[in-house]
């Protein structure tokens, strides 16, 4: 009996809850219901939203709180509202970026859902994507929040509370163990590349200057075998050069020497036959 009671009333809380009504509040209701405590501006009221502004400064590396800061390109800085939200168990809000911020090239990281009943400031880290230094000053708006209205959820009992205090001391403890300097932590990534390259570098020197020791080993081994055979092939090169030579005066001479043997034939010949025709000549005078 007592089971179908409990499920009974968890039917009826669901169904209060699905009919409750979900609704966006106007900056008049955010202030008239005190969901924001430690407003210093009446400006940073929106028509339907709440721009919180900075309160303390906390650049990464260190847990020094501050006023100003300058924020380099690539680098990080955490802030924290300097105002507080108060929220009831039937209010949620929701952190949305400032399009000012990002038109100056400056994200704020940690947007999202505010749950019900949550009590404390809100941080954020704030990265600077531009190209020059970004001034950072207690009291510019940084996060936009707004509020909307919504079924009651046992769970919200379970919301965080903080004092001031006590958040900056939780902010500090994560800035310390977590927070790069730069975003993707630059610094600490391009130093562990460049010495993974030394590391690289110089062992692929010491494979190298030991493969050259060993050539220079091998050279001094078989470089006086190597002058050896080339004094015997530069001799042997002479060597034939010169015997070539000879072969080609050698059947120079003996083609002149054939010339030569035929025209003294050649001559021998027209002697011969001039000695024939003077006998011939004599001969015919002779009969006259």
């Amino acid at each position: 009996m007592a089971k179908k009671v409990s499920n009974s009333h968890l039917i009826l809380q669901k169904c209060s809850m699905a009919t409750q009504p979900l609704s966006l509040l106007s900056g008049e209701e955010i202030k008239s219901q005190a969901l924001v405590e430690n407003c210093a501006n009446e400006d940073l009221y929106r028509a339907s939203t709440y721009d919180l502004s900075i309160g303390e400064i906390i650049p990464a590396g260190s847990t020094s709180v501050g006023s100003e800061y300058i924020l380099p390109p690539g680098g990080t800085v955490r802030v924290v509202s300097k105002e507080l939200l108060k929220l009831p168990d039937n209010i949620t809000g929701h952190a949305l970026l400032k399009n000012e911020l990002c038109r100056q090239g400056i994200l704020a990281l940690n947007i999202g859902v505010i749950d019900p009943s949550f009590q404390g400031p809100i941080s954020s880290t704030l990265i600077n994507f531009g190209r020059e230094g970004f001034e950072v000053k207690s009291g510019s708006p940084f996060l936009r929040i707004s509020f909307h209205r919504c079924p009651v959820s046992p769970k919200a009992a379970k919301s965080l509370k903080y004092d001031r205090q006590q958040y900056i001391t939780r902010v500090k403890e994560e800035v310390k163990a977590y927070m790069a300097p730069t975003f993707l932590n630059m610094e600490g990534t391009a130093a562990r590349a460049a010495e993974t390259a030394f590391a690289s570098f110089k062992n692929a020197l010491a494979v190298w200057a030991t493969i050259a020791a060993v050539v220079l080993g091998v050279l001094a081994i078989f470089a006086p075998l190597g002058a050896s055979l080339m004094d015997k092939y530069v001799v042997k090169s002479d060597q034939r050069e010169l015997e070539l030579q000879q072969t080609i005066e050698k059947k120079i001479e003996e083609r002149y020497e054939s010339r030569l043997k035929t025209l003294s034939e050649q001559v021998e010949e027209i002697k011969r036959n001039a000695v024939d025709k003077s006998g011939q000549g004599n001969v015919s005078k002779g009969r006259k």
